[in-house]
């Protein structure tokens, strides 16, 4: 069944509200107790697949009516003695188990939090922390060769002669963005995929697209990063209960991983997409992704990644943050290789009733995640001009600050991002500072064409300077006359007639230093003195 505005009546949109705060009491109890910090007497160290098994090493010691450690596997919904028993060991000081992965069985652990447990009273208590598998990838079907060619970006014009593609090698594009709608692979429609004992069938004729118009892009050496969305015709189990009050009235929804239903779609759809495109061939091309991003914006979560928590940044954040652990699991276990981001705006330090801070959020999730098993994680930000329609990227203002406490990040301050994400506490498991991907960057010409080519070139110059950027995404390619013109937001390279603009050639030659010079001298300052390398 599909949540749509037409479908949603009085009595069904109560029903699913009444659902919906039957979980939130469970999970903001969860959230309260993991912020406490309450000490265990066992310390769970990782969960790390070695071959056909999951190594969980633990400290420490705990007494146990029936002298054994019993240690349970459980979904991200559940508590940790609520799951299934996969080992049981005598009790004794650092001990460790090791368990059967299982990978795609129905037994499987792949996405499994791992708790140490007691017998006290005859009750299965915990008396450790829980921690997830932090290194997928150890399982991975394949590891797909990247197709990291270079960091300019453009958002393709499908509808465009050619498939929106006759630019990108002229341009020296070597980056794209794909969404993916979830209601377009709706299950029950047609290609049967058998996962962990199930078997879901996910919608053909949209999939075989896909598969071409991937391919075509693989094919002009242009890396895929796919946009994972959960819009308003997603099937039920995609969407999150904390959603249900507002179906129909927001672009898209959070991710399902309170419901059993939804955690194994979640992981059904996750292993799919990463494996069917992971460099296999169709039509005679090969369709890869190498990147993944969950959701779009989500920490301005009214309006980009609809879950009503109450303004509870906590819940929220593990809400998400759940979501984003099976679907970074399910795709490193298919393509070892791809990189799987998060993703917000440009509100910074700025925490609002219907936004979360990018800064917020981000210091939440990476705390959550962390606290359960450190992993690989990276943020696509949309570090657009504020206002949207200003078109001085190289400039600041009273809102756009190089300080951590500055209310938005546009290009001229990413280094405020990149900066933060260098601290100890959020690098990634290998000591490494996560990487950022400008995955939506608009420039307005509504203003001046020349002043567009300015503020594009700007921006290229800040991701080529910037080491932790990865890629520079310009959106769009052709100007939107629908919606996005009557807001002053004419964004292309391209006119909405198909001719070119200045910033055209200006970010085909973006990095020549005589477009620079001119580019400069439309914005009546040398571009390369605002520069904050990293």
């Amino acid at each position: 069944m599909k949540f749509t505005k037409r479908l949603a009546s009085l009595a069904l949109s109560l029903m699913l509200i009444a659902t919906c705060f039957t979980f939130a009491p469970e999970l903001k109890a969860e959230a309260a107790k993991k912020s406490s910090g309450s000490s265990v007497a066992v310390t769970v160290g990782g969960a790390l697949i070695d071959g056909a098994n999951v190594t969980i090493p633990t400290t420490g010691q705990a007494a146990s009516d029936d002298g054994v450690y019993h240690l349970i596997a459980s979904d991200v919904n559940q508590a940790g003695n609520t799951g299934l028993e996969v080992a049981q060991v005598p009790v004794a000081a650092n001990v460790t188990f090791s368990v059967p992965l299982n990978k795609g069985q129905a037994n499987s652990v792949l996405f499994k939090k791992f708790t140490v447990c007691v017998n006290k009273g005859g009750t299965i208590t915990p008396v450790s922390n829980s921690m997830y598998i932090s290194n997928p990838e150890a399982c991975a079907g394949r590891s797909a060769y990247r197709m990291d060619n270079g960091k300019k970006g453009l958002l393709c014009d499908a509808s465009s002669v050619n498939m929106g593609m006759r630019s990108l090698a002229d341009l020296g594009v070597k980056q794209a963005t794909v969404s993916l709608p979830l209601s377009k692979i709706s299950y029950g429609q047609g290609t049967p995929y058998v996962y962990n004992g199930k078997t879901y069938n996910f919608n053909s004729r949209y999939i075989a697209a896909f598969d071409n118009y991937l391919g075509r892009l693989n094919a002009q050496g242009v890396q895929v990063t796919m946009i994972l969305l959960v819009d308003q015709g997603a099937e039920q189990p995609f969407i999150s209960p904390y959603a249900y009050d507002g179906i129909g009235r927001h672009n898209y929804y959070g991710l399902n991983a309170t419901t059993t239903e939804g955690i194994e779609i979640l992981e059904a759809m996750g292993s799919f997409v990463a494996s069917r495109w992971s460099g296999y061939s169709y039509f005679g091309m090969n369709a890869k992704v190498d990147n993944f991003i969950i959701g779009n914006e989500v920490n301005a979560w009214n309006e980009w990644n609809y879950m009503n928590c109450g303004g509870n940044l906590a819940v929220y954040t593990q809400e998400y943050a759940n979501a984003f652990r099976i679907l970074y699991n399910a795709i490193k276990s298919e393509n070892g290789n791809a990189n799987v981001y998060i993703c917000t705006d440009h509100q910074w330090a700025l925490n609002q009733k219907t936004v979360h801070g990018a800064r917020s959020f981000i210091t939440s999730f990476n705390n959550y995640i962390r606290a359960q098993g450190n992993i690989d994680w990276r943020l696509a930000l949309h570090a657009y001009n504020y206002p949207l329609n200003s078109v001085t990227a190289w400039a600041p203002s009273a809102k756009v600050q190089r300080s951590q406490n500055t209310q938005f990040i546009s290009v001229y301050n990413i280094d405020v991002v990149t900066d933060f994400l260098s601290q100890p506490d959020l690098l990634s498991p290998s000591g490494a500072v996560r990487t950022v991907k400008l995955a939506e960057q608009g420039y307005t010409s509504s203003q001046g064409e020349q002043l567009q080519a300015a503020a594009i070139t700007y921006a290229f110059l800040v991701a080529e300077n910037n080491s932790h950027i990865d890629g520079l995404i310009l959106s769009r390619e052709k100007d939107d006359p629908i919606i996005e013109i009557p807001q002053g937001l004419a964004n292309g390279i391209l006119r909405s007639d198909n001719t070119a603009k200045a910033s055209y050639n200006f970010y085909k030659n973006a990095g020549n230093p005589e477009y620079t010079a001119q580019a400069s001298g439309f914005a009546g300052v040398d571009l390369t003195t605002l520069l904050a390398p990293r």
